[in-house]
């Protein structure tokens, strides 16, 4: 039976991350299921076409001084009521807890709608990046309330999902993500995008694709790079943009490329052109990027924390390094460098556990969680909004 659903998120297409290209999958697979889909989202300059069956509302915002392209829509209760009253949603799914997250949460409550919340992203820990570690007590208490007020908390792994259990979060169930295996592909492998990013035949690349931001290590990831041995890899490709890019790219030595952001089939060649990946991030909940890397046959080098801890088979698809810090991770690198038919092997494994990572499958198990929660809520097991005080008096 088709839905009406609305979805709340303070980060959308066309900012591009993470939590963004996996809400749109969401979207796409909900139109492809006949549901209808309206958006509250933050405004942005540049303007997407949305699909048939989708309203999109969009709030104007501030953006975070320490992380410009971060816009924290503005909203009041009262107008985000009115947007739900008038689309008259079976569910309202909030994906962000942010000012219209929070908003949508007030108004769920007084309309008495059901609510599911998703934990895309530690913040928390991201605080210690922006020299405002002190608040992390603040930003656990918070956002455990938050996602307590719901009646399902949707997080990407089991590590994840354990490690909000341990803080106090409840009713948390795992949403995992997918990949297109069509579009990321080994064989997107071309030598003339080889040599116009100036990686020469014979030379073997590590790759990364992310934001370029403090939260995600790419300090470190630079350091291990400048420690890598004789023998170890001869290019480094970073694929994206953000707020460390003009540091990184003054302190960066001669053999690394700064390739910005790359889209759609560009960005597969990208990936296609390295030989193994690297992901230094200890902060991300999961990590799109690895699976995309695999499907194009890359092995992926990751830390033992969660995301990699959940995703790659150390020795098989990949190498996990136990101990944090540069030297470890440039070992590695010299290690999957030094070892081209092993390298080819795990290439091919993280290819095969990709394909076994379908979209269809995750995202209509989604909608099945969207149906339990609606029917506890008419069958009166659950309340419909959430079911605390208001913040500023729970604190």
């Amino acid at each position: 039976m088709p839905l009406k659903l609305t979805l709340v998120s303070e980060t959308y297409m066309p900012q591009i991350n993470g939590v963004s290209r996996t809400l749109e999958r969401l979207v796409e697979h909900c139109l492809q299921c006949g549901d209808q889909l309206q958006l509250l989202v933050p405004h942005y300059r540049d303007r997407v076409a949305d699909s048939a069956g989708v309203v999109r509302h969009a709030w104007r915002g501030m953006r975070l001084p320490f992380y410009r392209e971060v816009c924290l829509p503005l909203a009041v209760t009262s107008l985000v009521r009115r947007q739900l009253r008038r689309f008259g949603p079976d569910l309202v799914h909030v994906a962000t807890e942010g000012p219209l997250g929070l908003a949508a949460l007030k108004a769920c409550r007084q309309l008495g709608l059901p609510v599911v919340s998703s934990y895309h992203t530690n913040f928390p820990n991201y605080l210690a990046s922006y020299r405002l570690g002190r608040l992390e007590p603040l930003a656990w208490r918070y956002l455990r309330w938050f996602h307590n007020a719901t009646s399902t908390t949707l997080c990407p792994t089991p590590t994840i999902r354990d490690m909000l259990a341990a803080r106090g979060f409840e009713r948390v169930k795992v949403w995992g993500r997918g990949v297109d295996t069509r579009l990321f592909d080994v064989s997107r492998r071309e030598e003339a995008v080889r040599r116009k990013l100036g990686i020469g035949a014979r030379e073997v690349v590590a790759v990364y694709v992310g934001r370029l931001a403090a939260e995600k290590n790419l300090e470190l990831l630079m350091e291990a790079w400048r420690q890598r041995s004789p023998g170890g890899p001869d290019r480094l490709l970073l694929v994206g943009d953000g707020p460390l890019r003009s540091l990184l790219e003054r302190r960066a030595q001669p053999d690394v490329i700064f390739a910005g952001y790359r889209q759609g089939e560009d960005l597969a060649r990208c990936y296609a052109a390295g030989d193994f990946f690297v992901f230094p991030s200890l902060t991300d909940t999961f990590g799109n990027v690895m699976l995309e890397a695999m499907a194009s046959g890359l092995p992926v080098i990751g830390f033992d924390v969660a995301g990699p801890r959940d995703i790659i088979r150390h020795g098989q698809t990949g190498l996990i390094v136990e101990e944090r810090n540069a030297a470890a991770l440039a070992l590695a690198m010299g290690q999957l460098a030094g070892m081209a038919r092993q390298r080819a092997h795990m290439g091919r494994a993280a290819r095969k556990f990709a394909k076994t990572q379908s979209w269809q499958q995750i995202l209509e198990q989604i909608r099945d969680q969207y149906r339990v929660v609606m029917s506890f809520v008419q069958h009166g097991e659950t309340r419909p909004g959430y079911a605390g005080r208001d913040p500023e008096r729970h604190y």
